[in-house]
């Protein structure tokens, strides 16, 4: 959940000049050449462009008829036959609804998602290929630190509500899980934990963190922070986790909290499932007319090639998209 809702700095490359003066200088250094290449093919190899080769362009602001409030969050199902979302604020604070599509950009409003909403904060929708579905709610905050729900969708409802245990939930006072996403397989669980202080509605501390099925639990496996080494920063908050369909791509908003803060959004690149994801890619596109621009809360389509978030524009939160050719 977003409820405003670093980059890593490009490394200086330094070139360091050597003066071969004799023959087993040359061998010398044909040999450490040799070696590290070697090396380097033992690694996995990571392909990134870099920061000005972002594959996503063309924005492109959605039309959900029928609907004329704020739209913040969006998650398109796997099918692609639905756009959820959440509105900034209302009666009961954020409720959650969903669209259907009628084409990329364009859907018709179906109303309320059925058995989520509260008196209390509801929001952060996500959906995996089984249509079970997962949200973030701040309902029953006195009772623990638990706020990701689970239930399974079925025809704009959801029944069998329940609460998600495991690892992946934070025992420490004044952290809670504030986003959510899950894998299209269903056994994959991101969270964006955040640290509150008493009194604040916006966090001082935050990072992605993911957790792996475990029967009925969701538990966080021992390398969880090497995957994610070059995702949380320390220096930013990083949340709002969106995993591709097939796990090889991971995209994710970032707030550093400057006077105004700034946001960003990323993803970043592996070649297999369970190895660590590369250096950050940072997606322009939406500051492209405005570096201050608040944009946040991707969510990419099922063939990778759509990538909707929510953006303030004119005073109001609206969902936008980009496209990879």
């Amino acid at each position: 959940m977003c409820f405003l809702d670093s980059p890593t700095p490009a490394a200086t490359n330094k070139i360091m000049i050597m003066r071969l003066k004799n023959k087993s200088s040359i061998i010398l250094f044909v040999l450490i050449l040799l070696l590290l290449f070697t090396i380097s093919c033992q690694k996995e190899a990571i392909t990134n462009p870099g920061d000005s080769d972002s594959e996503f362009t063309n924005e492109r602001k959605i039309t959900i008829i029928g609907y004329t409030s704020d739209a913040m969050e969006p998650f398109i199902s796997k099918d692609e036959r639905y756009l959820f979302f959440n509105n900034f604020q209302g009666p009961n604070s954020k409720d959650i609804y969903y669209a259907e599509k009628v084409n990329d950009t364009t859907f018709v409003f179906k109303g309320e998602v059925q058995g989520v909403n509260s008196a209390y904060v509801d929001g952060n929708p996500t959906m995996d290929a089984q249509n079970n579905f997962y949200f973030i709610s701040t309902r029953d905050l006195d009772s623990g630190n638990k706020t990701i729900f689970g239930g399974i969708f079925n025809n704009g409802s959801v029944a069998n509500l329940h609460k998600i245990n495991g690892t992946i939930n934070i025992p420490t006072q004044f952290w809670i899980n504030m986003g959510v996403e899950i894998s299209k397989d269903g056994n994959t669980l991101f969270a964006s934990n955040a640290k509150f202080k008493i009194g604040d509605n916006f966090p001082n501390k935050g990072n992605i963190r993911f957790a792996l099925r475990t029967d009925n639990e969701f538990n966080i496996p021992d390398n969880e922070a090497k995957i994610l080494g070059n995702i949380n920063t320390g220096e930013a908050i990083e949340y709002a986790g969106e995993i591709s369909a097939d796990g090889l791509e991971l995209f994710y908003s970032q707030v550093t909290l400057s006077d105004p803060p700034i946001f960003k959004l990323y993803y970043a690149k592996r070649n297999q499932i369970n190895s660590i994801f590369g250096n950050p890619i940072s997606i322009t596109e939406p500051f492209r007319d405005n570096l201050n621009a608040f944009v946040e809360g991707p969510s990419l389509s099922d063939d990778g090639k759509r990538l909707y978030y929510h953006k303030l524009e004119n005073g109001a939160f609206s969902i936008f998209m980009l496209s990879r050719d």
